[in-house]
C-alpha cells in the first residue's frame, strides 16, 4: 500500500515538475507559473530560466491584461520576503532571502511540519544594516525597506504615489496600480503581518515569502504567509537573451517620488 501510494505520489510531482506558460504580457514577456512547494517552484523556473515576478512585474501585468485575466484573479508568491525579530521592526527585501534554494528548503519542511521558518539573528542584523544605509534614499531606489507598522496595516489606493511600501514595491507602476485597484472598487490595500507576540517570542529571524493577494481580497501584501509546502502558484518572467532586465515598453519611466 505505502509503496503503491508513493510511485503515484511521485508520477503527480513529475508532472507537476515542469511549469506552464500562463499568458504572455506585452513590454514585459512570458509569464510561467509553478504549482509546486516554494523550493521545487524555484528549480522548475530556474530550470526555465525563468526568474521569479516581482510585485513590481505582476501589478504590471495586471493593469496590462485587466480584471478577468488569470493574473488578477489569482494570488502569487513573488520574489520579495519579509524578516521579523523580536522588539525589532519589520523589514521588507526585494530579493527575500528565501530566493536561496537551501533556506527555501528548510522553510518548506518548518512550514510542513505547521511552523514558521525559525533562523539565525544575524541574517535579520545583515539586512536591518542594509536599509540604515538606504534609510535616506527614495523608496524606488532601496533593496531592503523598514515597514512603518509591526502590525497589519491599510494603504488608501489614492496614496499609493505617497506612500514608502507601495513605492517599494511597485515602483514605477505603484500609481498606476493603485488606480487600477481603485478603477475595481479597491480603496485600501491590506498589509497583513505576524502577530508581534508571536515574533516576540522568537530568539531568531523569522522569514516568509510576500504573497500578493488577487483582486477580490483586495491585493493584499501577506507577510504571515506559511504555506510554502503546498503546490501554491509561483510565477516567473522569462528573459530573453540579450534582453535581461528589460521590464516594460520603451519610453517608461520612473517617476519621481513625493517622499
Amino acid at each position: 500500500m505505502n509503496y503503491t501510494s508513493n510511485k503515484f505520489k511521485n508520477i503527480k510531482m513529475k508532472t507537476l515538475t515542469k511549469p506552464t506558460l500562463e499568458i504572455e504580457v506585452k513590454g514585459l514577456g512570458k509569464i510561467y507559473r509553478a504549482d509546486l512547494p516554494f523550493n521545487k517552484a524555484l528549480e522548475s523556473l530556474n530550470e526555465e530560466k525563468a526568474k521569479i515576478i516581482s510585485s513590481r512585474e505582476l501589478a504590471y501585468a495586471r493593469i496590462k491584461e485587466g480584471r478577468n485575466s488569470s493574473l488578477s484573479n489569482y494570488g502569487s508568491y513573488t520574489r520579495e520576503g519579509f524578516l521579523y525579530l523580536k522588539n525589532e521592526p519589520v523589514l521588507l527585501a526585494l530579493d527575500s532571502p528565501l530566493l536561496d534554494l537551501e533556506l527555501a528548503e528548510k522553510a518548506v519542511e518548518a512550514n510542513k511540519k505547521g511552523n514558521y521558518f525559525l533562523t539565525d539573528r544575524k541574517v535579520y542584523k545583515k539586512y536591518r544594516e542594509q536599509a540604515e544605509k538606504e534609510k535616506n534614499n527614495s523608496p524606488l531606489n532601496r533593496k531592503v525597506l523598514i515597514l512603518p507598522k509591526r502590525e497589519n496595516y491599510k494603504v488608501p489606493t489614492n496614496k499609493f504615489n505617497d506612500d514608502k511600501l507601495t513605492l517599494f514595491l511597485f515602483k514605477d507602476q505603484a500609481e498606476n496600480y493603485g488606480n487600477f485597484l481603485r478603477d475595481n472598487k479597491i480603496n485600501e490595500m491590506l498589509v497583513w503581518l505576524i502577530d508581534k507576540s508571536y515574533v516576540d517570542s522568537q530568539k531568531g529571524t523569522t522569514l516568509t515569502q510576500l504573497w500578493l493577494h488577487h483582486i477580490d481580497d483586495r491585493s493584499g501584501v501577506v507577510g504571515y504567509d506559511g504555506s510554502l509546502n503546498f503546490n501554491d502558484r509561483v510565477r516567473g518572467v522569462f528573459e530573453k537573451p540579450g534582453e535581461a532586465g528589460r521590464v516594460f515598453e520603451k519610453g517608461s519611466k520612473i517617476k519621481k517620488s513625493k517622499i
